[in-house]
């Protein structure tokens, strides 16, 4: 009785959902690959759509990141998803009165999945390759996400950035990235500056934001470093 009893519960048995492989490499890939191309994506026309495909790539490998967990890979998708497809869209000119809707998505997508990384990577008991690439990419698509933020704001107010080094130039939202990288690690170039109440409150998160991070992955990485060599 006892082996069928043992077939029975196996076949109940549930199988635990995969994360993909190299889930925080690819991301970061995407990551890196946006900066790189900055500089290329500053004009108006097709250079400024290759960096709208780039965006959108990011967003995919967010979704293939966020793979094998279960209900959080469920609201990923549904954030995400919607978001994608509007993008995507706006190529052939379609959904354009949805553009603004798709970048609260995206805001709100990234948002989301950049939270559960972050808890991934300071809850994981050691360090390995793909813990510090989801680190790195983590702190990465926070520098994106607070850029989509900026570019929201931007549409809704086109008055709350301005350059100071030429004040009649217009903000786009490859500057708005440039920025927000510029906050996070809290250069401060002046270049920029936000001219609007609800950019500089945004603005004072970001700067908080990219403070505690360093600081509290910094503590994790050393507390996990002297838990292994007490256990060694």
């Amino acid at each position: 009785m006892s082996p069928v009893r043992g077939s029975a519960h196996s076949k109940g048995r549930v199988s635990a959902p995969r994360t993909p492989p190299h889930r925080f490499l690819t991301l970061l890939s995407m990551e890196l690959l946006v900066i790189l191309a900055y500089p290329f994506t500053l004009e108006v026309g097709s250079r400024y759509d290759w960096f709208r495909l780039l965006v959108v790539m990011v967003l995919i490998a967010a979704l293939y990141a966020a793979l094998g967990r279960g209900r959080v890979t469920l609201v990923a998708f549904l954030l995400g998803t919607p978001a994608i497809v509007i993008r995507v869209a706006n190529f052939g000119g379609h959904f354009q009165t949805l553009a603004t809707t798709a970048v609260t998505l995206e805001v709100i997508f990234l948002g989301f999945v950049t939270v559960v990384f972050i808890w991934t990577v300071l809850s994981h008991p050691r360090v390995t390759a793909d813990t510090l690439a989801g680190a790195i990419a983590a702190y990465l698509l926070v520098g994106i996400t607070y850029g989509l933020a900026y570019g929201l704001i931007a549409q809704l107010s086109p008055s709350s950035f301005r350059s100071t080094v030429e004040p009649w130039r217009v903000i786009r939202p490859p500057d708005l990235f440039f920025f927000s990288f510029v906050t996070l690690t809290t250069v401060g170039y002046g270049d920029i500056i936000p001219w609007g109440d609800h950019a500089r409150s945004l603005v004072i998160l970001e700067s908080v934001t990219g403070i505690m991070y360093t600081a509290v992955l910094i503590g994790r990485l050393v507390g996990l470093h002297i838990s292994r060599r007490v256990e060694s």
